[in-house]
C-alpha cells in the first residue's frame, strides 16, 4: 500500500485511513506515529508511536511494527496509550511475543488527558480527552522556540550580552501548536478541545456524511459532515485533513460535499483517505 504525503511547510505527514479498516499517520518532524493501523512498513521507522485507542482499525498492527523494530535491532521503541487499556495492550503484545518466541525491544508508557512527552528538540506531545465510545486520546504536537523575553526588549546588543554573560537569561520558551489529532471522536471534542480550532494542522476524522446516517456518528461516537459544518467559522486553521471516512462513501463523495456544504472552509480541507488525496 503506497500511503499518502501531505506537505505544510516543516510538517510532513504520510498516511493511510479507511474506517473500521486501517488508520496509522507518521508526522515528520520528529517521525513518530500516530495509530499503527493493521501495521503498514512505514511504521517500522517510528521511535515512538502515539496510539489513541484499542480499536483494531488502529491498533491492531502494534506487535508486527514491534516485531520489525526488534529484528533489526533499533532503538526501544516507546508505545504511549490511553491509561486504561495499558494492561491490555501489554498483554496483547506478550501474547504476540508468545507466538513468535520472541522479545520485543520497547517500553510501554500510559498517558492520561494533560500528560506531555518530549519527543524530540523543541517538540512535546500532549494528550487530550475526546468523545468515543472506547477510552480514547488525541494528541497535540507543540512546538517549543525561545525568543528575547519582553522584560529585555529594546535593550541594547551590548547590554544584553553583558546580562547574558552574568547568568541572566533574557530568553522565554514559547510554544506553537503545530499540529492536533483527534483520533476517533465523536462531536463533543469541539466543546472538550476548543484548543484544536488554532493548530495549525488539525487532523480530524469524518467518518459520515449523508442525513440517513446522523444517527450512526451520534450511537458510534463519530463525526458526520454536518457537526463540522455547524462549527465551519471556528476553525483558524491553515489546514484541515479530514480522514477515517466510511467505506460506505468515495472521496469524490466528500470532497463534493466539503464545497457544497463548506464553500469557506473548503480550500484549507485535504482530504486522506486510503491511498488517495482528495
Amino acid at each position: 500500500m503506497r500511503p499518502v504525503e501531505l506537505r505544510f511547510g516543516d510538517l510532513r505527514i504520510e498516511g493511510w485511513s479507511r474506517a473500521g479498516d486501517d488508520t496509522w499517520f507518521r508526522v515528520h518532524p520528529p517521525g513518530l506515529a500516530l495509530d499503527v493501523g493493521r501495521g503498514a512498513l512505514q511504521l517500522a521507522g517510528a521511535p515512538d508511536i502515539f496510539l489513541t485507542h484499542g480499536h483494531l482499525d488502529h491498533a491492531l498492527g502494534l506487535p508486527y511494527v514491534l516485531s520489525q523494530r526488534s529484528l533489526h535491532r533499533l532503538v526501544h521503541t516507546r508505545v504511549f496509550c490511553p491509561a486504561e487499556i495499558a494492561e491490555a495492550l501489554g498483554a496483547f503484545i506478550a501474547a504476540a511475543e508468545k507466538l513468535e518466541q520472541a522479545r520485543y525491544r520497547y517500553d510501554l508508557h500510559p498517558l492520561a488527558p494533560g500528560d506531555r512527552v518530549p519527543v524530540g528538540k523543541g517538540l512535546t506531545m500532549e494528550a487530550f480527552a475526546v468523545d468515543h465510545v472506547v477510552p480514547t486520546l488525541g494528541y497535540h504536537l507543540w512546538h517549543g522556540r525561545r525568543r528575547l523575553a519582553p522584560a529585555f526588549a529594546g535593550l541594547p546588543a551590548e547590554e544584553l550580552i553583558s546580562l547574558r554573560t552574568r547568568g541572566v537569561d533574557t530568553a522565554e520558551t514559547v510554544e506553537d501548536l503545530w499540529l492536533s489529532y483527534c483520533g476517533d471522536t465523536g462531536p463533543r471534542i469541539f466543546e472538550m478541545e476548543p484548543r484544536i480550532f488554532r493548530s495549525r494542522v488539525l487532523m480530524m476524522e469524518c467518518t459520515f456524511l449523508g442525513e440517513e446516517h446522523r444517527d450512526k456518528g451520534e450511537r458510534f461516537k463519530h463525526l458526520h459532515l454536518g457537526d463540522i459544518e455547524r462549527r465551519a467559522a471556528d476553525f483558524r486553521n491553515e489546514a484541515v485533513v479530514l480522514h477515517h471516512l466510511s467505506r460506505r462513501f468515495r472521496v469524490e463523495d466528500l470532497r463534493a460535499e466539503v464545497e457544497r456544504r463548506l464553500p469557506e472552509l473548503a480550500s484549507r480541507i485535504h482530504i486522506l483517505v486510503e491511498g488517495k488525496e482528495g
